[in-house]
């Protein structure tokens, strides 16, 4: 049967039990197999040709290309695996998290590509663990998910209900994008809260818009090393020192509770402010102070007058800033 062709027919003809003539018509398939075996069961051509057709089989197997994607979508596990979004059907598009992958361009802003991605900026710089605006160049690969929120790496006692009240948002949201069994955590894991916001201090901190000018002046001294006017010896400033005139209003460089006012050899009359994220600043040489400690004031809401109080040879602002107890050049972060 080996040698019949390919949907060939076989037919035979004979009696059947004295009930006259019958016919059968029989269907054969050669199968590969079939092949095969006659080719390794033959003659010594026959094995060779059967050893070659077997080289070439697992050497062509070698040649398949790799799969590579150009662009990659998933949940944050899979963004990892490089899952193709066809997995995915429209209606779990609508819940599930998935990401695509932009190369920045010349000119684009990240207010730009979220417009162009239907998300918020808060989605591009979270995601992508973004600290300044300004440190994205042309180039550079950003993850863009499909729906706005912010990554949230869930910590030892959370539960999905608690994370949702803290942030206003759904629990069945939290649980659907993630794909979540339960609203049990185990830590570490990374979750994606859809519609949620980064902190308004964080988010101004990242567009660099987190501290105004308390006065707007002339730089007498930078944060640097100088040579001290008094004494002229070689001392840290630890602030920058606005030039202006006697009594011209000074104004909170961002919003936040007075922490310490008072007075000092050194700085005359002050003003400590606490703000959200760690950040503190201090405005010394006051000739008046117009808060008390506790109050809450806004971003540019008034703390007092500038004078020529304390370790002084002029009147001026002495501007100070503070994130987490360390002091940082308020050029850097003053708009």
């Amino acid at each position: 049967m080996i040698a019949l062709a390919e949907d060939s027919l076989y037919t035979y003809s004979g009696s059947n039990s004295g009930c006259g003539e019958v016919e059968v018509r029989l269907r054969y398939r050669r199968l590969y197999n079939d092949a095969f075996l006659l080719l390794a069961d033959g003659s010594t051509l026959r094995r060779t040709l059967f050893t070659v057709v077997c080289l070439i089989t697992l050497i062509g197997s070698s040649f398949r290309p790799m799969p590579g994607p150009s662009f990659a979508r998933g949940s944050i596990e899979a963004f990892e695996s490089g899952l193709d979004s066809m997995e995915l059907t429209e209606e779990d598009k609508d819940e599930r998290l998935y990401y695509s992958v932009y190369q920045v361009r010349k000119g684009d802003t990240v207010s730009g590509i979220a417009l162009e991605y239907d998300v918020t900026i808060d989605t591009i710089f979270s995601a992508n663990n973004i600290q300044s605006a300004k440190s994205i160049q042309p180039g550079q690969y950003l993850k863009i998910p499909n729906q706005s929120g912010i990554v949230y790496p869930a910590h030892a006692g959370d539960t999905v209900a608690s994370i949702a009240e803290k942030y206003e948002i759904s629990v069945d949201r939290i649980i659907e994008s993630n794909g979540l069994l339960s609203e049990e955590l185990s830590s570490p894991l990374t979750l994606f809260l859809p519609d949620a916001r980064l902190p308004n201090a964080v988010l101004r901190e990242i567009s660099g818009d987190l501290f105004h000018w308390p006065v707007r002046g002339y730089i007498t001294s930078w944060y640097s090393w100088r040579r001290d006017p008094f004494t002229g010896k070689n001392s840290f400033h630890s602030g920058i020192d606005i030039g202006v005139p006697m009594r011209t209003s000074i104004a909170a460089s961002m919003e936040g509770t007075v922490s310490e006012t008072g007075y000092s050899a050194i700085m005359g009359n002050y003003v400590i402010m606490k703000h959200a994220g760690g950040w503190k600043t201090l405005y010394a040489h006051m000739d008046s102070i117009s808060v008390k400690s506790g109050q809450y004031v806004s971003r540019g809401g008034r703390l007092g007058y500038s004078g020529n109080t304390g370790y002084s040879t002029g009147p001026h602002v002495h501007f100070s800033v503070y994130k987490n107890g360390k002091s940082v050049n308020p050029a850097n972060v003053l708009k």
